[in-house]
């Protein structure tokens, strides 16, 4: 994250954040705001091992398996078995 004064070549960088000029005051709350958001995890788990719920019943995996059979989409069957991918 860089700070730069407006109008700046490398202003146009994403990392980059303008000062605007005469700027007596830097409002950090932005750029605070993105490095947070990329430092948080996407899913909170109550722990490292936690299985979570199921998408489709919603069943506790911690606590066994579920009934819902397993689901596979179509579009990566072709690396389930790659001597039978066309070439």
């Amino acid at each position: 994250m860089l700070f730069a004064e407006s109008g700046l070549d490398d202003a146009d960088e994403q990392d980059v954040f303008p000062i605007p000029a005469g700027a007596r005051e830097l409002d950090i709350r932005p750029a605070v705001r993105e490095e947070w958001l990329l430092a948080v995890p996407a899913f909170a788990l109550c722990r490292d091992d936690c299985q979570g719920f199921c998408a489709t019943c919603g069943a506790d995996r911690n606590t066994g398996a579920c009934p819902c059979a397993p689901s596979t989409d179509p579009r990566w069957a072709g690396l389930r078995d790659p001597r039978s991918a066309d070439a």
